[in-house]
């Protein structure tokens, strides 16, 4: 596959998890994509002697493993369909999240996205030329100023590349990000529903490489 096009699929990719990071934050007070919040929760449950909270923790955690060694096995087994699956699997996550009732336990309303974000994470984590995590910022960050660092001692033009590739995903997550909140401002937890038109575009990409000019049918993964 064309690095370029490649690209492309990330950045798409990194609007999706700005999007439901953001909504994540807001409706859900809490961040979906990653596991951290939820294993302190889960430890502090535990501690605290609150079996039912840390039963829910204790399952959120297990959700988010399950979909990570589902995507990595499959990506690993070379299976043709993986990304469309991931697709699939985020529309559905967007459906599923805009028709919970707010008043949920903050820790189930982030089921939906303890299974979309680390497939989404694995299956595109990897293109482009670089590994980075279109869920989260942190390390796309330290990529950026690092790469900026790098580039600034030696003027390679490697350096500057990756300063770019990260420095646009960060942008691009954070794009989803805003108009996340925009969206949450207006329509509160019925905005996952508007998630679901980027997760298409992902999929169109998938099964209409011809659409963008001078670009390989990608190989899937």
């Amino acid at each position: 596959m064309a690095k370029s096009y490649e690209r492309l699929l990330h950045r798409c990719a990194t609007f999706i998890g700005g999007y439901a990071a953001m909504y994540t934050v807001l409706i859900r007070f809490n961040l979906g994509s990653s596991q951290t919040v939820n294993l302190l929760d889960m430890l502090n449950s535990l501690l605290g002697h609150n079996a039912r909270e840390f039963l829910l923790r204790l399952l959120g955690m297990l959700i988010y493993g399950c979909s990570v060694f589902a995507a990595s096995y499959l990506s690993k087994k070379g299976w043709s369909g993986v990304r469309l699956l991931c697709g699939a699997i985020c529309i559905a996550g967007f459906a599923v999240l805009g028709f919970m009732p707010l008043e949920i336990d903050r820790c189930v309303g982030l089921y939906p996205t303890f299974v979309t974000m680390p497939f989404l994470w694995v299956v595109y984590g990897n293109i482009g030329g670089y590994a980075s995590a279109p869920i989260f910022s942190t390390n796309n960050y330290r990529q950026t100023i690092g790469g900026i660092a790098e580039y600034a001692a030696s003027h390679d033009k490697k350096a500057l590349d990756k300063a770019k590739f990260f420095g646009g995903t960060l942008a691009v997550f954070h794009l989803g990000a805003f108009l996340s909140w925009i969206a949450c401002a207006q329509l509160s937890g019925k905005a996952a529903f508007l998630g679901m038109i980027p997760c298409l575009m992902l999929c169109a990409l998938e099964l209409a490489p011809g659409l963008v000019p001078g670009k390989a049918k990608p190989h899937r993964a």
